[in-house]
């Protein structure tokens, strides 16, 4: 177990990792708490792996970050929750899943396409950038809970997904879903572990309150970092 006081940790991803339950107290802001590292966020609440008109990118995060000349000893970050929502009315989800490419000739972040991308592509882009781009520094995914505002098949494809294309490229990953023991399909989960974001008197499900960060979240995200 390393010390990690001090090093700079890069944040991308969406609400979670922003902390939007939480005051904007996210998993950033936990480790430099917690573990006195130096956080630099780019996480984006309602950011989405593949793209969407008027939506946040989270590869147009990677972006600002090559842009601001960022560097980080860590990476932490997150990406599929948004692309597996299903907007009202619509019947699929927000950014189709897709299929991987075979091997390894990927697109940089940079030049990927936008319009009628899917998750598969956008998300082993990714992966391929942060390795390339960030060489020194030691990356790592974040699968989120099971969440009740999601479909159940849905969100089990594009996580488990996620995970392969993560072994693929060699990139570590905590997998809350399967190891936090944290489902808000369960209500007291959802009450006890998530805030109330829409004034519905009960927990909304997918945002973490500091009782879902702080029990749920950071000891494996934490433990994982110090581990690398």
């Amino acid at each position: 177990m390393c010390d990690l006081k001090g090093k700079t940790v890069m944040v991308f991803g969406d609400s979670i990792m922003y902390g939007s339950g939480n005051g904007g107290f996210g998993v950033g802001e936990y480790l430099e708490r917690d573990l006195g590292m130096k956080c630099v966020k780019y996480a984006v609440g309602g950011a989405r792996v593949g793209y969407v008109e008027g939506k946040n990118w989270l590869p147009g995060q990677i972006i600002r970050a090559l842009r601001d000349g960022a560097e980080a000893d860590y990476i932490v970050f997150d990406g599929f929750t948004n692309d597996c929502n299903i907007s009202e009315g619509a019947a699929e989800c927000d950014v189709p899943l897709g299929e991987p490419a075979d091997g390894y000739d990927c697109p940089e972040v940079t030049e990927l396409k936008r319009e009628g991308g899917t998750f598969a592509e956008s998300f082993q882009s990714v992966l391929y950038t942060l390795l390339l781009r960030f060489p020194e520094a030691k990356i790592l995914f974040i699968r989120p809970h099971n969440m009740g505002r999601r479909g159940d098949a849905e969100q089990k494809r594009y996580g488990e997904l996620a995970l392969s294309l993560c072994r693929k490229w060699g990139v570590p990953y905590v997998d809350l879903y399967g190891n936090s023991g944290m489902n808000t399909f369960i209500p007291l989960h959802r009450d006890l572990f998530t805030c109330d974001s829409y004034g519905w008197g009960r927990g909304d499900c997918t945002h973490p309150n500091a009782a879902g960060y702080e029990l749920k979240y950071m000891p494996l995200i934490e433990s994982a970092l110090k581990a690398l």
